[in-house]
């Protein structure tokens, strides 16, 4: 399996911080995923949203990131949203049964609009 490139980034919108997360998040490259995430939640949006439209993979250590993401969030007083997820990183969660965990939703949309 190809390696996708990951890119992260931190986007503010009115009562958001929107994280985007384009490529392969795997144990390489887990810092930059777990420093964008922590940035979101720093800047105490009453939302924190993940995007996974563009996630090709998540790996255990990613899904670890981001039960600590949800852990410091709810702490802060911060929802944490995972929107948009296609079937394969979806499937991720299902098998580690964390779909009841998470809130997901299916657009990015959605996470600001609840």
């Amino acid at each position: 399996m190809a390696m996708h490139e990951l890119r992260i980034s931190v986007d503010v919108r009115p009562g958001a911080a929107v994280v985007a997360v384009v490529g392969d998040v795997s144990a390489v490259n887990i810092d930059p995923f777990r420093k964008g995430l922590a940035d979101a939640i720093a800047r105490k949006q009453p939302r924190t949203v993940v995007d996974l439209s563009q996630t090709t993979f998540l790996s255990s250590p990613g899904l670890a990131v981001l039960v600590q993401g949800l852990q410091l969030s709810q702490r802060g007083g911060s929802q944490l949203y995972l929107a948009a997820a296609n079937d394969r990183v979806r499937g991720i969660f299902e098998i580690a049964r964390l779909t009841e965990v998470f809130r997901m939703v299916p657009t990015v949309d959605a996470a600001l609009e609840a």
